[in-house]
């Protein structure tokens, strides 16, 4: 029954090698929402409008290559966790 470990690595392994297109876009989701929020606040709050200004702006910066290689990577220790547990299930 220790393979069973061995497995939920595997699942949650391939999980993340998968999940690189949809993290991306929740990303992008979260981009797009706090500029809105910081053109709605133009207006009524400087300090707010600028705060969000910035949050947009460090969204901005992170590539979908750094997003794809972390999740490829994070899933690949997983899977190879999966192995060593495996491994030594027996």
């Amino acid at each position: 029954m220790a393979w069973t470990i061995a497995v939920i690595f595997w699942i949650a392994g391939v999980a993340f090698v998968g999940s690189p297109r949809y993290l991306f876009h929740r990303l992008e989701a979260a981009k797009s929402n706090t500029a809105g929020r910081s053109r709605a606040s133009e207006n009524t709050n400087k300090e707010e409008s600028i705060f969000f200004f910035i949050e947009t702006k460090a969204l901005d910066s992170i590539p979908w290559w750094v997003v794809t290689m972390s999740c490829v990577m994070i899933g690949l220790f997983l899977i190879a966790f999966g192995v060593i547990a495996l491994v030594f299930s027996y």
